[in-house]
């Protein structure tokens, strides 16, 4: 990657949005950063995640010189004559991103960046992945449901019926396939998936963990206020999952959800190995 430190752009992690919201927007800025030859720093003081160093052993995240820098334009022209340059989510700068990183908008592009990134799991994180992902599972469907507050405000809720038929299609196309991994921020779905197909094989590494609860979706809010011990648990309970799902064969999920698009991203395999139920893959 890039290190010339004479043009940065520095990426400032916002304070509300969702930990994969968040996270395919730093990754879209990694790669317009590698787009334009620039040394790409991360400020994540105020992340209602943490610190990304809190998961990820980052060398370009431990400090932010005092150099003046301007806020990305939606000119290139302009932004190529600047040194210096920072963005976030705030205000005009959601819309200037947008179009400032559209020579980018790909998925070969951004998984570069993804890839480079995920390699610098820290060991403490990584530590917990392996702790609680699913062994011995191979040749396996992963699929990912939302719910929680994503639904009804930004997206419509996709009947776990329509889950169930993508992966009949996929066991005709494909006899090796065998369980079926499931991950969620509603814990109760699994048992619903288990009601409608008895003889299917489902997992999720909240059996493994003994996790009992009956969550039954993310909310952002309500997670803002959690402790941070807290946080780094259920942020590193997803980095589990979508280890797991970038291992699956294949993936049905909604690219309505920031995860899905996310999974899609730090995928090795080909993009047609995740099937979208709703939207298609968008690069933010």
């Amino acid at each position: 990657m890039n290190t010339n430190r004479n043009r940065t752009f520095l990426y400032i992690s916002w304070n509300r949005a969702g930990f994969c919201s968040e996270f395919n927007q730093l990754l879209l800025a990694f790669a317009y950063s590698i787009f334009t030859k620039r040394y790409f720093l991360i400020d994540s003081r105020l992340w209602n995640y943490g610190r990304l160093s809190d998961y990820f052993d980052i060398p370009f995240n431990n400090n932010y010189p005092s150099i003046n820098r301007t806020f990305l334009s939606d000119n290139s022209r302009i932004n190529d004559q600047i040194a210096h340059l920072k963005t976030t989510r705030i205000g005009t700068q959601v819309r200037r991103f947008w179009i400032a990183t559209q020579p980018v908008h790909s998925i070969m592009l951004k998984r570069q960046a993804a890839h480079y990134l995920w390699r610098t799991m820290s060991n403490e994180t990584r530590k917990f992945v392996e702790r609680y992902r699913i062994g011995n599972i191979s040749n396996s469907i992963g699929i990912h449901i939302r719910k929680g507050d994503k639904i009804g405000k930004e997206a419509r809720e996709i009947p776990l019926k329509k889950y169930i038929k993508s992966i009949e299609r996929l066991f005709k196309k494909d006899h090796r396939l065998q369980q079926i991994f499931v991950a969620s921020d509603d814990r109760t779905v699994i048992n619903k998936l288990r009601r409608l197909k008895p003889i299917w094989h489902f997992v999720s590494i909240h059996d493994n963990n003994n996790d009992t609860s009956n969550r039954t979706g993310h909310f952002q809010f309500s997670f803002n206020l959690l402790p941070r011990k807290q946080k780094l648990v259920e942020t590193r309970l997803l980095l589990t999952e979508l280890q797991m799902l970038i291992d699956s064969k294949f993936v049905v999920c909604g690219m309505s959800s920031n995860v899905c698009r996310l999974i899609q991203t730090l995928r090795y395999q080909h993009p047609s190995t995740v099937i979208s139920l709703d939207h298609s893959w968008r690069a933010t």
